[in-house]
């Protein structure tokens, strides 16, 4: 996998190695690429015409950012909630995989808005290195330890992996550390101009801390473990890009291709039908039989390079001849987080080493996404080895947090691929409505549709109903449909996406690409917006109170038809609190369908480590089950249910009920009842509101 920036086009690999051009390929690309510029003006006047027909370009204008910029707004530092954190001093240790600490791993990161920089000193205050806010590559925090972050700047060698004493800490940094960035709109509504509507909710904020509005404060050193107070001065002018929008839409193009060995076309005009350059923030594009490559890497070079220089790639993986590669827009690349890659193999005897999955995850802001590309068992009697194909996919490919599957952690998950699910029916029957286009016939008998429907595979996954002819199985060269065994044409291409309830998702566009003739197969494109939710600044939000906490009263599965319980575990999961992932007791021997979780048994109460609510429904918890009884950790996971919090944090204090749907292997196999109560635990911010102080009983050598 390979993620790339504007600056070096590589800044880190993983799970593969490494690969170079050589100079016959380099000619190559820049060969094909002449040829392509050629052929721009043609492209032009076809997406023209194409820009009148095509759902996809049937946007509501609220999906667009203004264009105009906001209106200057000024606001005197003295109004500011929590200003220290506007040069606010975090104590924190230099992570090393060991995880032994000593004095020497000790450091202090500053983030100071008046001078627009970023200073890392060592643990007795020295300075050690500058960087200026425009130098940041990446935020990221780690996903499975709360108190983990990485800091990558343009004009450093290496990336900053950083530890703080508490996950609260960290989360301080973020906020105030994505603030100062110019190319992040963060939402703040405390900061943004009240009348801000006409500006679409946003506005440039001008703090003021010159003169008379210079504020004096006292605050813990970040130097000495007593928390003696020291007086810090905030003076000086700075900016905030905010606004009162939580959320920022993104635009997606996703595709999948079964090649059959043959190489993509030359011709931009008929690629541009199928993948239409510049005018989506992400593309995906899975392929299968992608066995024309003469070298490695060879497809994911054609994509980079046809895609232009406006993009570059995040990821690509590739698992025999299932690829799969994410590129975004330069003017994204610094929103984007926490890109990973893997794959699966399926172990069916007789197709193992064949089939599969390739997969990439990422963060863009703080919303969630997953694109798979698969291809599955073939011919139309294996429905029983596809639906193990998927089952095995979903609960083994490793994302992010590996004791989540796959379905239950992403807020949208985009699964394509060439799934080889047929159309029950002869060629004879079919010809006629194909010729009427009674396409919702033919999907009466399509296999996936009805594995769906009867058996519940990919549970919660949708597809934007097909209005297009099938996909296969065409004569090379042509779009005339091959006489296959008798047998009708089939839509074993496809799309599908899961996304939480609490994630808007909006498909703009589903169809096929009948320009593209090298293979048997008709490319698929599906394209989306998402709403993206912006990096929140809970640390200068006027009110600081109520910070929710969710005290779990009782959890029982009400039906559960998978596997008999005999040493059940919960554990709850979530990317808004102290801790990543809370657990409650192992359970005595039990041997129950339906086992029922309180007292010990249940995680501690649960707090969040922001209060704002708007953001906090935004987000989720993952009711996690597991069977300890498994002798293999691999094999004790049992479940998942996510509970989305859009209306379910307020009104507080009052005991609630929530009737939640479990899956495993992607099939609903139970609904559980969460019983639970929110109530306010409190916040008492520490003196000057500094987030650099060193919380009492911490030892930063642990």
């Amino acid at each position: 996998m390979f993620l790339v920036s504007s600056k070096t086009e590589v800044i880190e690999a993983t799970h593969t190695e490494d690969y170079d051009k050589d100079v016959a390929h380099e000619a190559a690309l820049e060969e094909q690429e002449a040829e392509w510029e050629e052929d721009e003006d043609e492209e032009e006047e076809d997406m023209a015409e194409a820009a009148e027909e095509e759902d996809e370009e049937d946007y509501d204008e609220e999906d667009e950012e203004p264009e105009a910029p906001p209106e200057p707004y000024v606001l005197p530092l003295p109004e500011v909630t929590n200003a220290i954190y506007l040069k606010s001093y975090f104590p924190v240790l230099k992570w090393n995989p060991s995880q032994k600490y000593g004095a020497a791993d000790r450091r202090v990161w500053v983030v100071d808005h008046f001078s627009k920089s970023f200073y890392q000193l060592d643990g007795k205050g020295k300075l050690k290195k500058t960087h200026d806010s425009n130098k940041l590559l990446q935020l990221e925090r780690n996903i499975t330890d709360p108190r983990r972050a990485r800091l990558m700047f343009f004009d450093a060698p290496k990336s900053y992996e950083v530890v703080f004493p508490s996950n609260e800490e960290r989360e301080r940094f973020y906020e105030t550390g994505m603030s100062i960035r110019p190319a992040i709109r963060v939402y703040a509504p405390s900061l943004t101009k009240p009348d801000s509507a006409a500006d679409g909710g946003s506005t440039t904020t001008t703090i003021d801390g010159v003169k008379e509005n210079a504020v004096t404060v006292k605050v813990p050193s970040p130097f000495k473990k007593t928390g003696d107070l020291v007086d810090r001065e905030l003076s000086g002018r700075c900016k905030i890009n905010s606004s009162k929008v939580e959320e920022e839409p993104v635009t997606i193009w996703t595709g999948t291709f079964n090649m059959c060995g043959a190489p993509p076309p030359k011709n931009a005009s008929e690629l541009s039908k199928w993948m239409p350059r510049g005018k989506y923030d992400l593309y995906a594009v899975g392929t299968q039989e992608c066995s024309w490559q003469k070298e490695e890497g060879e497809w994911f070079a054609f994509v980079q390079s046809y895609l232009g220089k406006e993009y570059l790639t995040l990821a690509s993986m590739q698992l025999w001849d299932i690829t799969v590669i994410v590129l975004c827009r330069k003017r994204c690349l610094l929103k984007i987080t926490n890109v990973e890659g893997s794959t699966k193999a399926t172990l069916h005897k007789e197709k193992c080493g064949m089939k599969g999955a390739a997969g990439i995850s990422l963060r863009f802001h703080n919303t969630s996404m997953a694109f798979v590309s698969c291809h599955l068992a073939a011919r139309m009697e294996r429905q029983k080895m596809r639906k193990t194909n998927v089952e095995e996919i979903v609960s083994q490919i490793q994302l992010a947090h590996k004791d989540i599957d796959l379905s239950s952690q992403f807020q949208h998950v985009f699964w394509m691929g060439d799934m080889n699910y047929r159309v029950e029916m002869e060629a004879t029957e079919a010809e006629p409505l194909l010729a009427k286009k009674s396409y919702l016939q033919l999907l009466n008998q399509d296999q996936l549709l009805t594995e769906q429907r009867e058996s519940g595979l990919l549970h919660g996954f949708k597809e934007t109903p097909i209005t297009f002819a099938p996909t296969y199985r065409f004569k090379v060269g042509s779009t005339d449909y091959m006489r296959d065994r008798g047998r009708a044409p089939s839509y074993t291409d496809r799309i599908l996406v899961k996304s939480f309830r609490n994630a808007p998702i909006k498909c703009t566009g589903y169809n096929k690409c009948d320009a593209i003739t090298t293979s048997e197969h008709k490319p698929v494109f599906a394209t989306y917006v998402v709403r993206a939710v912006r990096p929140a600044l809970s640390c200068f939000h006027r009110d600081q109170e109520p910070r929710p906490q969710f005290e779990l009263i009782c959890v029982e599965f009400t039906e559960q038809t998978h596997l008999l319980f005999k040493k059940p575990q919960l554990s709850v999961f979530s990317q808004f609190t102290e801790h990543d992932k809370h657990k409650g007791k192992v359970m005595k021997e039990v041997n129950s369908m339906t086992p029922s979780f309180t007292g010990e048994h249940l995680p501690t109460p649960i707090k969040a480590n922001m209060q704002m609510t708007e953001y906090l429904e935004r987000q989720a918890l993952t009711f996690v089950f597991r069977d300890t009884a498994e002798p293999r950790e691999d094999k004790m996971f049992r479940g998942a249910a996510v509970m989305e919090l859009d209306g379910r944090i307020e009104p507080y204090d009052q005991e609630r009920t929530e009737l939640i749907e479990v899956l495993c292997l992607s099939r609903k196999i139970g609904v559980v009842s969460i019983k639970y109560k929110v109530t306010n635990y409190g916040y008492t911010p520490p003196p000057g509101g500094a987030a650099g102080r060193i919380p009492e009983g911490a030892n930063m050598d642990e």
